[in-house]
């Protein structure tokens, strides 16, 4: 089993489990965590996704053993596949965090990235080793780098093919928060509680908003018609509008 699903309550944590490669991906763990994510996106009981990597290392990368594929055309139909895993990430109904211990490196920086919240150990790092292998950021990189770190930022980082340690990746935007590696396990379990506790439908379609990108301010005013009238007439909309009427916290049920 290359990866490893536990859910508690409404928080699922999605495993990377091949520590004898530190979690490198190949074709099979990335077929499997596909189907572990498209089963979570379908579970009204799942709020939250922490993705992590076994025993301290987050991800390697692509599995170099496996390059290059065949041929051309099966090295298309990889990337094509690695695309759909990343959307399906990016543009998940539910929050995602990427939990960063030891390397996160290549694809694995990518797989961090399209998530919706990263937390790093204070002794993780990110890695972008593309061009010094002779190839051009995957995983969809040349847009989630750029959309933290800003175009030009983004650009010297993967020309440069640099290694970014945790407080370099905290002050370019690319890691939301540090915490003593201890410490990760416990920081990361509160902010899923932080996040589990919104309002489900309407966290759905705000991701679905963001899930391309930020949008322009046309795009954002025509979501707004689009989402809005249906959320006035939710369940938890009523809910929400009570709580705060009587100072408490909110129990949303996504209906």
């Amino acid at each position: 089993m290359l990866i490893k699903a536990d859910r508690q309550d409404h928080i699922l944590t999605l495993t990377l489990n091949d520590p004898a490669r530190r979690n490198a991906m190949g074709n099979a763990m990335r077929e499997e965590l596909v189907a572990a994510m498209t089963d979570a996106a379908q579970d009204p009981q799942v709020r939250v996704v922490l993705l992590r990597g076994a025993q301290g290392s987050f991800c390697a990368g692509g599995d170099l053993t496996a390059m290059p594929p065949e041929d051309p055309a099966t090295a298309a139909r990889r990337l094509r596949d690695v695309g759909d895993m990343i959307r399906l990430l990016a543009g998940f109904p539910v929050p995602t965090i990427a939990v960063v211990e030891g390397a996160a490196a290549g694809m694995g920086a990518g797989l961090a990235l399209a998530c919706d919240y990263v937390l790093m150990a204070a002794d993780a790092r990110l890695l972008f080793p593309f061009t010094r292998l002779g190839l051009i950021p995957d995983g969809g990189l040349l847009a989630t780098l750029a959309q933290r770190a800003g175009t030009s930022r983004a650009r010297r980082i993967l020309l440069e093919a640099d290694v970014l340690d945790a407080d370099a990746c905290l002050a370019a935007g690319l890691a939301d928060a540090v915490h003593p590696a201890a410490d990760l396990p416990a920081a990361a379990l509160a902010q899923a509680e932080i996040l589990a506790g919104q309002a489900p439908l309407a966290v759905a379609a705000l991701k679905a908003v963001l899930a391309s990108g930020t949008p322009t301010l046309e795009a954002a005013l025509e979501a707004e018609a689009e989402h809005q009238p249906k959320l006035f007439f939710t369940a938890d909309f009523a809910e929400g509008k009570a709580a705060f009427r009587e100072r408490r916290s909110p129990g949303f049920t996504g209906h």
